[in-house]
C-alpha cells in the first residue's frame, strides 16, 4: 500500500518557484533566420518558460535544453538554460562553467539588461570571480547613471583591484564615491563603504576620519550617534563605539537599537553578567516601547540559548516579561520558540496556546502548536488543536493535518470523522479541496472501500488536474486491481511529466508496465527508480546556493518560514521502500532473472520482516 502521508515539493520545485518567477521569460527581441530548427527553438523556449511558470522545471529543463541544440547562437536560450542548470544544480563540473559562461554570454549580448547583469553578477559573486564582478557593476552603473547602487558595487569591486598590484584602484575607487556623496549627500552607506576601500587599503587613519565626519553631521542626534557607534564597530574599535551607544541612549531613551548595541559590545567582551543584566534593565524599562523590547529579547536568545547553563536566567527573563507584557502574543510566540529550540516541546506548545488566545486570527500560532504537540507526543492536542482551528479559520487544511495526523496512527475511522467534521460551503480553494477529497480516497481505501476511494481521487483531480497525488494514488490502485490499465497509465504518465525525476511516480508506472504484461519496459522503470535513490546527489547542486541558510535557532519570528522550509527538504530525502523492492523483485522474475529477483525481495523482506508474501516468494524462489 502506498505510503499515505503527504509529499512535500521537490526541492527542484521550490527552488524553481524561489529564483525564477516570471523573470526568465522575459526575452530580448532579436532577428532570426526563418529556417525551421530556429523557428523550433523559439517554439520551444516560449513553452519552456510557460512550463517554468506553472513550476514544471523538469519539463522546462528538457524543453529548453531542446532548443539550445537547435539554436546555439541564441544568447537568450542559451542564458535561460545556463540559469537552470546552475541553480537546480543539473550538470556536473564541466557543465556548470559552461553555463556560467553562457550567463556572461546572454549579459553581453545586452549590456542595458539589468536583470539578467544582475543575475550573472550574483552567481560570479558567490564564485568570487573579482574581475567579472567589476566589469558587471561598470557596464551597470554605465547604462544606468542615476542608479546610485551600481556605481557603489563597481567602486567595491574596483578597490579589490588594488589587492591584485593595481595602485591606482582604490583611489579611483574613493573617486567614485566622493562623486556620489555630491550627488546625494553624506549617507551612511557611502561611508560602510568608503571605510571597506579603506580596510583594503589599512589605512585606519582615513577610516577614523570618515567616522568622525559622519558624527559631526549631527552630533545631538541619537540615531546618528547610534550609527557612529555602528561605523567603529565595523572598523574594530568598540571601546570608541560603545562611548556613542552612551550618548545615543542618553539622548534617547526608548531607542532600543542603542540599548541592544550597549548590550552586546560586553557579550563581545565576554561579560555574560553583564550582557544579561543590561538586557534585563531594557526590557523592565517602562520608557521603552514593546517592539524594541522583543528585537533586544529575540537577540538575547539567539545568543544564549545555545549555552545550557544559561537556560534558567533566559526562562527568568521571560518569565519576567510575560509577567510586564502578559497581552502580547508575539512575546507568547519568541517564548514558545525558544522552548521549542531546547527540546521543551511540551512547555513550547503551552505558550503557542497562549498565543493563539491572545490572537485568534494569526494562523501560525496553531500550526506551530500542532507541530510542537507531535514532538511532545501529545497527539490529542494536536488533533484538538487541528480541529478548533479548522472552525476558527474556516480552512480546510488543518482539519487534513488532523487526519492526517490520525492516519500515522491507524485511527482510520476517526481520520475520517475529521474530515466529516469539517463543513463545506463552496468557498474553499480549488487546490486546498483536491487535497481533501485525496486525503479522503487515501482514508477511504485504507479501510478497504476501494470504489469509493477511486471515486474521490476522480474528484480530487475534478478540483485540479494537476494534483500528482491523486494522480499517481489513482493510477497505482487501479494497478493493484488489475482493471483499467490503460487509463492508470495515463494518470501517472501525467503525474510524471509534472515530476519526471520522482521515484514514487516512476515505481507506480513500472507496476502499471508489469500488470499490462510489458515486463521489458517496467524494468527500464524500476531500474530508474532504483537509480534516483541510489544517486540522491543527482538532485544536489554544486553551484553556490541562491540564498543566505536559514537561521534554525528557532528564534524571531522572521525566521519561521525559513527553518519550515528546511525542515521539509530533510524529509524529502528518502530511500527505497520494501514495496519498491519487492516490485523490482517480481518484475526482474518476470524477466527470467530469478536471482536477481530473489536479492530484491530479501532486501525488501529487511524493510518488512512480517511480511509472509515475501517470504513465500523467497522461501518458493518464485511469484505464486
Amino acid at each position: 500500500m502506498r505510503n499515505f502521508t503527504f509529499r512535500y515539493l521537490p526541492v527542484l520545485v521550490l527552488i524553481a518557484i524561489g529564483i525564477f518567477g516570471a523573470n526568465i521569460g522575459a526575452r530580448t527581441p532579436r532577428k532570426t533566420i526563418p529556417d525551421s530548427d530556429r523557428l523550433k527553438a523559439e517554439y520551444l523556449f516560449m513553452e519552456a518558460n510557460s512550463r517554468l511558470q506553472n513550476n514544471e522545471l523538469g519539463t522546462a529543463y528538457y524543453m529548453m535544453r531542446r532548443a539550445a541544440e537547435l539554436d546555439s547562437t541564441d544568447p537568450e536560450i542559451a542564458g535561460a538554460l545556463a540559469e537552470i542548470t546552475i541553480f537546480a544544480g543539473l550538470s556536473d563540473s564541466a557543465g556548470f562553467e559552461k553555463a556560467y559562461n553562457d550567463l556572461r554570454r546572454r549579459f553581453l549580448a545586452n549590456p542595458k539588461d539589468f536583470q539578467n547583469g544582475l543575475r550573472f553578477v550574483s552567481v560570479a559573486t558567490q564564485l568570487r570571480r573579482e574581475t567579472d564582478i567589476r566589469d558587471t557593476y561598470k557596464m551597470l552603473s554605465e547604462a544606468y547613471p542615476n542608479r546610485s547602487e551600481y556605481a557603489v558595487q563597481y567602486a567595491v569591486a574596483r578597490a579589490f583591484d588594488y589587492n591584485r598590484g593595481d595602485t591606482a584602484a582604490a583611489a579611483e575607487a574613493i573617486s567614485i564615491l566622493d562623486k556620489l556623496e555630491s550627488a546625494i549627500g553624506l549617507e551612511p552607506n557611502i561611508i560602510l563603504n568608503k571605510l571597506q576601500v579603506y580596510m583594503i587599503t589599512g589605512d585606519t587613519a582615513a577610516m577614523v576620519n570618515e567616522v568622525q565626519r559622519f558624527a559631526a553631521t549631527a552630533p545631538d542626534d541619537a540615531e546618528i550617534n547610534y550609527f557612529t557607534g555602528q561605523l567603529f564597530n565595523t572598523i574594530s574599535m568598540p571601546d570608541s563605539a560603545i562611548c556613542y551607544y552612551n550618548r545615543s541612549c542618553e539622548l534617547d531613551s526608548t531607542l532600543g537599537a542603542s540599548y541592544l548595541a550597549r548590550a552586546e559590545y560586553y557579550l563581545a567582551k565576554g561579560d555574560s553578567v553583564r550582557y544579561g543584566n543590561e538586557v534585563v534593565k531594557v526590557l523592565e524599562s517602562s520608557s521603552i516601547d514593546f517592539q524594541p523590547k522583543l528585537d533586544i529579547l529575540t537577540n538575547y536568545t539567539r545568543n544564549m540559548y545555545q549555552n545550557p547553563e544559561s537556560r534558567e536566567r533566559v526562562n527568568s527573563v521571560f518569565e519576567r516579561m510575560v509577567d510586564i507584557h502578559s497581552s502580547e502574543p508575539q512575546l507568547r510566540y519568541l517564548y514558545a520558540a525558544y522552548l521549542a529550540a531546547i527540546d521543551s516541546t511540551a512547555r513550547a506548545a503551552e505558550q503557542f496556546g497562549y498565543a493563539m488566545d491572545l490572537d485568534p486570527n494569526d494562523s501560525d500560532y496553531p500550526r506551530f502548536r500542532i507541530q510542537t504537540s507531535m514532538q511532545a507526543g501529545d497527539t490529542l492536542q494536536a488533533v484538538s488543536t487541528a480541529a478548533e482551528a479548522a472552525r476558527r479559520f474556516h480552512d480546510v487544511s488543518f482539519s487534513i493535518t488532523g487526519s492526517s495526523l490520525l492516519m500515522l496512527q491507524d485511527r482510520s475511522e476517526e481520520a475520517l470523522a475529521m474530515l466529516d467534521s469539517f463543513k463545506i460551503n463552496g468557498d474553499e480553494p480549488s487546490a486546498a479541496m483536491s487535497v481533501y477529497y485525496q486525503q479522503r480516497g487515501d482514508i477511504l481505501y485504507r479501510l478497504e472501500q476501494v470504489d469509493s476511494a477511486l471515486a474521490c481521487y476522480e474528484y480530487s483531480l475534478k478540483f485540479d488536474p494537476e494534483n500528482v497525488g491523486s494522480l499517481n494514488n489513482l493510477a497505482y490502485f487501479l494497478s493493484v486491481d488489475g482493471r483499467e490499465l490503460d487509463k492508470a497509465e495515463a494518470y501517472v504518465k501525467k503525474a510524471i511529466e509534472k515530476e519526471p525525476l520522482n521515484p514514487t511516480y516512476l515505481d507506480t508506472y513500472a507496476w502499471v508496465l508489469y500488470k499490462k504484461k510489458d515486463y521489458g519496459s517496467a524494468r527500464q522503470q524500476i531500474d530508474e527508480v532504483l537509480r534516483l535513490y541510489s544517486t540522491p546527489d543527482t538532485l544536489d547542486t554544486s553551484a553556490p546556493e541562491q540564498t543566505e541558510a536559514a537561521d534554525t535557532t528557532g528564534v524571531g519570528a522572521e525566521h519561521a518560514e525559513q527553518v519550515i522550509e528546511k525542515v521539509e527538504e530533510m524529509l524529502d530525502i528518502e530511500t527505497p521502500s520494501a514495496e519498491v523492492y519487492d516490485h523490482a523483485g517480481d518484475i526482474y522474475f518476470m524477466c527470467g532473472e530469478p536471482a536477481e529477483a530473489i536479492k530484491f525481495w530479501k532486501e525488501a523482506l529487511k524493510l518488512e520482516p512480517d511480511n509472509k508474501k515475501i517470504k513465500q516468494k523467497i522461501k518458493n524462489r518464485k511469484i505464486e
